[in-house]
């Protein structure tokens, strides 16, 4: 029932029927404490007028805000691993605001995911937990546009986890860059990695959390330089970097 919510606060619902909705869904609620529910779960909802409408529909892509997301796992199957490392990075008007990085508690590295990483359980065992972190992170990702390079598998896993942990649910738009690179950059591989290097970023180290995000973020902006004119709201972007089939299913490599 939320993503049809999505699909009409796109061009906006009345107050009347906006109030009717939330009170199908969580029964009790009138429609202040349904707007507040969704902006916490990351709906970047505002009413305008007589209307409540996602405000990626009516402003430019320019001016939003968004968090560029990496997260390392100790299992790639959400329901059997949990997530050991996250790193983010905050872009706001074309620049790099802030940047948020943590490792996390987990019982079990698996020898293959300490080779890949370099993240052994040794250095995880006197961390935060999995629950404790997202919190934190929910509070820094807000109501931004996630991003990530396999949006899908970021942000899949990352919703898996809330809702195991009782934290609800992650609402907030996405994209992903590995779709809008190539839809705005010509190279030979769109890997994470590969775009560093052809593109001569500055380096940063695979397969960690925070080293990822700022990849991301880098190859987000390169991207934004190169879309074609007719994207002018947040929106826009979001559905022209929608991936094809199968296309950001698969995590980065």
């Amino acid at each position: 029932m939320k993503s049809g919510i999505i699909n009409r606060l796109k061009k906006g619902i009345n107050k009347k029927d906006f109030e009717y909705i939330i009170k199908q869904i969580y029964p009790g609620f009138g429609f202040e404490e349904g707007i507040d529910i969704l902006k916490f779960q990351g709906l970047p909802i505002t009413t305008v007028n007589d209307m409540v409408i996602l405000r990626t529909s009516i402003e430019p892509y320019e001016n939003f805000e968004y968090c560029v997301v990496d997260i390392e796992v100790n299992n790639s199957k959400p329901n059997l691993g949990q997530v050991i490392e996250i790193g983010a990075v905050k872009i706001k008007n074309n620049q790099i605001t802030q940047t948020y990085e943590s490792l996390i508690y987990a019982e079990d590295v698996p020898k293959y995911v300490e080779k890949v990483t370099g993240i052994n359980q040794n250095m995880l065992k006197n961390e935060k937990s999995q629950k404790e972190i997202l919190k934190e992170f929910r509070l820094f990702l807000s109501d931004s546009i996630f991003v990530a390079h396999a949006a899908d598998f970021d942000y899949n896993f990352l919703a898996h986890q809330f809702k195991k942990e009782g934290l609800g649910e992650i609402l907030n738009r996405f994209l992903c860059t590995l779709t809008l690179s190539q839809k705005t950059l010509q190279a030979q591989r769109y890997g994470l990695k590969y775009l560093m290097e052809e593109f001569k970023l500055p380096e940063e180290t695979h397969h960690r959390a925070l080293g990822d995000a700022k990849t991301t973020a880098r190859v987000f902006l390169m991207c934004l330089k190169n879309l074609p004119e007719n994207i002018v709201t947040a929106e826009d972007l979001i559905e022209f970097a929608a991936p094809t089939k199968n296309k950001c299913k698969k995590k980065k490599s």
